[in-house]
């Protein structure tokens, strides 16, 4: 109540001296009762991505972003007839766009009726990003207590099942087909038990890289091995296409597998029957300028890269992969992209992802020749 006659001496001095809304740091929108746009100050016009001039006596709903917070704020004024306390969305209307904060005052006459109403609101992106993180650091906390609590607990259990299934397998060999399949659920359930628990734990604590002079198509072969079996009951290809001219690069080659059966299994799952999955190794100069990118960095390095024939990743979903606990798979942790980002963050690296509805996804690791801080040299003298 104390700066409604504040905010209404400055609009009733703005229509006499445009400078003086133009002067605030924040943005100022002025609607008449119908919504029409009296006038907005040049904040305003540079947050909502708007022309002044062109904006000014047109409707609201017709120039604010459908779905902001500003949009959300003046039609609840106007609907209402009164104030609306702050209120914090998005500034543009997209899920992974900037953040406002936003208020509305009515500018009341002799009546006492709103002839006017002020909209006001600022940029406070960085702001609820630092909320969103400390938010997300709580959660990763919770879950490495918890993952640390339950580790044993739970893997040493699917240790014993897994190795009672094979020893079942050798020495009762299934009789039918039905005996046989109950074998393969079985070792399938437990693998995808004990890849839960190993999200859960790389979550909770990511080593620091133990880092080797290693062969990058080396780390690739393996990664292709490794899933082959997966591969097959799937009825999905792993084409290997590794660049043989490549240098040796500093890595740890546990860590880097771990990114790339990562990626491997997701576009297993992303693959129909009879599809094809590629893994490629090639030289780089870190991460593109378009794409969805988790980790960026630039210079000399090798990239590789893991791509699918998939459905792709549409753009509501694809703006937030990179965090934890997103995903949109039935059965998902939302863990594996996480854990692969922060595995290339410590190695200096990068991560991105380059994708299209329909058309499938390609995701990329990159690593520098050389780490930031290490010494320089011949990139491929280590070869």
């Amino acid at each position: 109540m104390s700066n409604a006659p504040r905010r209404e001496s400055v609009i009733e001095r703005a229509r006499l001296e445009p400078g003086v809304i133009d002067a605030l740091h924040v943005g100022v929108l002025v609607l008449d009762p119908s919504g029409r746009i009296v006038d907005l100050n040049r904040e305003a016009a540079l947050l909502l991505d708007l022309s002044a001039d062109s904006a000014r006596d047109c409707a609201s709903r017709d120039v604010l972003p459908p779905g902001s917070v500003v949009a959300d704020v003046a039609e609840r004024a106007l609907r209402e007839r009164r104030g609306v306390p702050e209120t914090v969305g998005s500034l543009g209307g997209a899920p992974n766009g900037r953040f406002a904060r936003c208020s509305a005052t009515p500018v009341r006459g002799a009546s006492r009726e709103a002839r006017a109403f002020a909209i006001e609101f600022r940029d406070v992106t960085g702001e609820v990003r630092v909320e969103q993180e400390v938010r997300q650091l709580d959660r990763l906390a919770t879950i490495g207590r918890f993952a640390a609590a339950i580790a044993h607990e739970i893997r040493n259990p699917l240790t014993g099942i897994y190795a009672g299934v094979q020893f079942l397998e050798r020495t009762l060999p299934p009789a039918n087909d039905q005996q046989s399949a109950t074998y393969q659920i079985v070792r399938e359930e437990v693998e995808h038990l004990n890849r839960i628990v190993e999200d859960m734990l790389g979550t909770a604590r990511t080593p620091e890289p133990r880092l080797e002079t290693v062969d990058p198509n080396e780390v690739a072969r393996k990664a292709r091995l490794l899933l082959e079996e997966d591969a097959r009951r799937r009825s999905v290809r792993v084409e290997l296409r590794p660049d043989d001219s490549l240098p040796s690069v500093r890595l740890d080659p546990s860590l880097l597998l771990q990114v790339l059966l990562n990626l491997g299994r997701n576009a297993l799952e992303a693959s129909s029957a009879g599809g094809e999955i590629t893994i490629e190794t090639a030289v780089s100069l870190g991460s593109p300028s378009g794409g969805t990118i988790a980790a960026a960095a630039s210079g000399p390095g090798v990239e590789f890269r893991v791509r699918d024939h998939g459905p792709g990743i549409s753009p509501s979903e694809r703006a937030r992969i990179f965090e934890p606990f997103r995903t949109s798979k039935r059965g998902g942790t939302g863990l594996g992209l996480y854990v692969s980002f922060q595995i290339m963050e410590k190695h200096g690296g990068a991560l991105w992802v380059r994708t299209e509805v329909d058309e499938g996804s390609e995701f990329s690791a990159w690593v520098p020749y050389h780490r930031r801080g290490e010494g320089g040299g011949d990139a491929g003298s280590a070869r």
